[in-house]
């Protein structure tokens, strides 16, 4: 019997150059911060002084339009695997939490195409150094407005309910659904999943500080303790411990491969 493989649409496309273009980015933040660490370059580890830095150059630019691109295909494809629900989680309660949890896992990928936006057309206050000057006005002038310390306080939560799925997504393998590698060695297979459990600690950890730091400027009325990737990992260093950062750093990069990896053997109905 002669099995006919279904012709993937144009869509299906979208979340190997949007993995492969997250792959790009997060492996280059996690490198900028060890390189920080280590006292090479001047803080700079986040994605908006990542892009502002290379901006100043043709390849550089050309690099913003790949991330930027390939940013916007995997928040469209992640939308519509959302509402077409090509996993088939179902619609009942758990399948409708799982799939609210496709969505918000998009945030860091919406502010990073809206950075790379604001980059390559100079616009807002993007620090080289990592400095979270544009993200503390920003937050600034909501505060000022009516309910603005709520919106503020509402908008921490969802990013600590993205951490927590960033853990658990890691942690129960739920990106197994996703990634098509039972051809692979068993060798590839666990460097994969130690890719994948690495990276996505990581990026909780990093994403769960963000959400904690916006929670508290909401309440304090305080826009100064609002932080970016970058403070991010200086809080993990100043106050947890060196080796943690250096951990969360790696972890970075691992999120990076793993992302790569993703983007090439990614599955997109789960056949």
């Amino acid at each position: 019997m002669t099995i006919t493989k279904r012709k993937k649409s144009f869509i299906h496309y979208f979340p190997v150059y949007g993995c492969i273009s997250t792959a790009l980015i997060y492996a280059a933040v996690g490198v900028i911060a060890l390189l920080s660490f280590f006292k090479v370059r001047d803080g700079g580890a986040d994605e908006s002084s990542m892009l502002a830095l290379v901006n100043d150059y043709l390849v550089g630019k050309i690099f913003i339009y790949v991330i930027l691109t390939g940013t916007l295909c995997y928040v469209i494809w992640r939308f519509y695997e959302a509402f077409t629900d090509p996993y088939r989680y179902g619609s009942h309660a758990s399948g409708i939490a799982k799939r609210i949890g496709v969505c918000l896992s998009t945030l860091a990928d919406i502010m990073i195409a809206y950075t790379a936006i604001r980059v390559l057309f100079h616009a807002g206050n993007i620090m080289l150094n990592g400095e979270p000057r544009e993200e503390q006005q920003r937050v600034a002038s909501i505060l000022q407005e009516p309910w603005g310390n709520e919106i503020i306080i509402l908008f921490g939560f969802l990013i600590i309910v993205t951490a927590i799925t960033q853990f658990l997504y890691g942690v129960t393998k739920g990106y197994k659904e996703r990634i098509d590698i039972d051809h692979y060695s068993k060798a590839f297979k666990i460097f994969t999943t130690i890719m994948a459990w690495s990276g996505f600690i990581a990026r909780g950890v990093i994403i769960g500080i963000i959400g904690f730091f916006m929670i508290k400027s909401g309440i304090t009325e305080n826009a100064k303790l609002v932080v970016n990737t970058d403070k991010a990992f200086d809080f993990i260093g100043d106050h947890v411990g060196h080796i943690y950062f250096i951990i969360v750093a790696f972890g970075t990069i691992c999120y990076g491969v793993f992302m790569f990896i993703l983007g090439v053997a990614y599955d997109t109905d789960r056949d």
